[in-house]
């Protein structure tokens, strides 16, 4: 007799719940493809961003070192800074610095990667880096003072719009590297285009925001750059240029350390000639007449720097001391760096150091104190270099008259605008501390 076999069908309910199932399965998929999408580009834009920020911050290492390695030959001055690359897309010269920047709109153009030592730098987007310069510490044409007390002429704003950095007052910054980012058309109406033909231009490069264009810029002017990522109401980047600032806080140290050196080494290769003995010149001493010679008797002041300077030296003691600066040194009445710095730099002279008839070999007497680091009585010279003007110390310490600059307190500060005790300082920055101080031995 045949087997009959039932088949039971599957009920509806059954049927709905796989299928649920599956569609909750597909919009799982759905969902974590989303995510993982989002994750990848999220992680895209860090490489991106970390790429860009260490290219900036690179270049920003390499112009404060190129400033302050200035060979200091002819007009060169520590703190110069080289023009920006404004050469055509496959030139020769490319990554180095056009031969002057003497307008404003030279000013700003690419980084001369070559010049200071570099790699070819890209953002994250693959794009050179751009670059811009002060009026008062570019380096052809060189324009004005520029000691501790020059300020820079660039204004930088946040992305908000507010100002960081006034290019019309002591916070201006001296130079801005930047960022151009990917691609975009401006918001106003600018589409940029990259490559040949408008390699040169910088609004195919560099955004505008709120009526801050960082395609142009204007020395001493609030017509400067504006920090990116911008966005606009519905989310979109209007502006994706990324910033780094050269401060006077980030290079004036630098410098001044620079210029303290220099000093030691006319003082110490004085010291180490022969006939001098070890010991050191007169100081120009304290006053209005800055005449910059030695003064008989001066332990502290100013450094003599002319052929002439050193002739209360020369016969003060008993062998007739050298009458100018020897060996190494760079200080003259005619470098163009040196008459820059030298109403900044003092010298402290040790009692057992100085001139006298006749001349022992070596110092023989009381010498100084630097503390910190040491309390001990312990050194020959001591050299200063002021720094910025501080507005909590002696009514912001005014340097433009010829009493002014003859007030100790209007360029030094603590231990060090007090000579006369013979002992001195050498500290951290502070709002009312910013000498640079060196010393021998």
């Amino acid at each position: 007799m045949p087997v009959r076999m039932t088949i039971k069908p599957v009920s509806v309910a059954r049927q709905r719940g796989a299928a649920l199932l599956l569609l909750l399965m597909l919009i799982g998929v759905g969902v974590l493809a989303v995510f993982v999408t989002g994750l990848n580009r999220a992680t895209q834009q860090l490489e991106r961003d970390r790429i860009t920020n260490e290219a900036l911050a690179q270049a920003k290492a390499a112009l404060i070192g190129y400033a302050a390695s200035v060979d200091l030959s002819g007009s060169k001055r520590p703190g110069d800074l080289p023009c920006p690359d404004n050469h055509p897309l496959g030139d020769p010269m490319e990554g180095t610095p056009s031969l002057s920047c003497n307008i404003s709109i030279l000013s700003l153009g690419r980084l001369p990667w070559k010049k200071l030592g570099l790699p070819d730098l890209r953002d994250g987007s693959g794009e050179r880096l751009w670059y811009a310069v002060s009026v008062n510490f570019k380096n052809d044409p060189r324009a004005g003072t520029l000691n501790s007390d020059t300020s820079g002429t660039i204004t930088v704003r946040d992305p908000s719009g507010s100002i960081i950095n006034d290019g019309t007052n002591l916070t201006a910054a001296i130079a801005v590297v930047i960022a151009p980012g990917s691609v975009l058309t401006r918001q106003d109406g600018f589409v940029q285009v990259r490559g040949l033909p408008g390699y040169g231009v910088a609004k195919n490069y560099l955004d505008i925001s709120g009526g801050e264009d960082n395609a142009n810029f204007v020395d001493n002017d609030t017509n400067g750059f504006i920090q990116g990522d911008i966005r606009d109401v519905a989310n979109n980047v209007v502006l994706n240029d990324r910033l780094i600032t050269i401060t006077p806080n980030d290079l004036m140290p630098v410098l001044e350390k620079r210029v303290a050196a220099e000093a030691l080494i006319c003082l110490r290769d004085y010291a180490a000639k022969p006939q001098n003995k070890g010991h050191y010149p007169w100081a120009a001493s304290m006053g209005s007449t800055l005449d910059f010679n030695d003064d008989s008797n001066a332990l502290f002041g100013r450094i003599p720097d002319t052929s002439t300077g050193f002739l209360n030296t020369k016969y003060d003691s008993g062998n007739v001391m050298t009458d100018t600066w020897t060996g190494a040194c760079k200080i003259s009445s005619t470098s163009g760096w040196w008459l820059n710095w030298k109403e900044q730099v003092f010298y402290a002279l040790a009692d057992g150091c100085k001139p006298v008839n006749p001349l022992p070999s070596g110092c023989s007497g009381p010498l100084l104190t630097v503390n910190p680091p040491s309390p001990s009585v312990n050194k020959e010279v001591v050299v200063f270099v002021a720094g910025r003007r501080l507005a909590a110390v002696n009514a912001g310490q005014p340097r433009s008259t010829p009493i002014d600059k003859g007030i100790v307190a209007n360029y030094l500060e603590g231990q060090n605008a007090t000579p006369l005790d013979n002992v001195f300082e050498r500290s951290q920055i502070t709002p009312i501390f910013n000498d640079v101080t060196v010393y021998a031995p």
